[in-house]
This record gives C-alpha cells, sequence and structure tokens, in this order.
C-alpha cells in the first residue's frame, strides 16, 4: 500500500470515527449537565496517552497532540449534533 492510499484511509477513518463518537454523545441520554460526555471525552485522552507510551518521545507527542486536535473537534461540533449548546463546557 502506497503512502497516499494510506494518508487517504486515514481520513477516512477518522472521519468515520469522529462523526460516529459525535452522534452516539449526542443521542446519548440522561446526560443533561454533560458530566458522562466529560467523563468520555476524558478517558479517550487518557486512553491514547497511555497507548502512546510505547511510542518514540516525539512520535508520541504528536499522536496525544493528534489526538486532542481530534476530541476537540468533536467537542466543538457536539452542540450542533445536539441541536442546542452547553452539554460541553
Amino acid at each position: 500500500m502506497s503512502n497516499e492510499e494510506l494518508a487517504g484511509r486515514v481520513v477516512a477513518l477518522e472521519v468515520i470515527s469522529m462523526t460516529a463518537l459525535g452522534l452516539y454523545l449526542a443521542n446519548a441520554k440522561n446526560d443533561p449537565d454533560g458530566s458522562r460526555t466529560k467523563a468520555i471525552f476524558q478517558a479517550l485522552r487518557s486512553a491514547i496517552s497511555a497507548h502512546a507510551q510505547t511510542l518514540p518521545p516525539e512520535t508520541r507527542s504528536h499522536a496525544i497532540k493528534y489526538g486532542d486536535a481530534l476530541l476537540d473537534q468533536v467537542e466543538q461540533n457536539l452542540p450542533a449534533l445536539v441541536g442546542h449548546t452547553g452539554i460541553v463546557n
């Protein structure tokens, strides 16, 4: 597989996984204060950091920053998916 094919697959995977996460969180019931949603984001950030520990330092840093950027994007888009603001602070 070429680098271009791999990069294309990563882009598609990002879009599908981040949209699925956003839709899941937007449809979560019984979370009026957003605490469950915040806990899920924190657990995902912790998991990324933990799994990245086996990587070389520069790669680890990139993985954590990239994971944070993706999760930040889902957090920003979540109010639009829910239909109102204030779910995630």
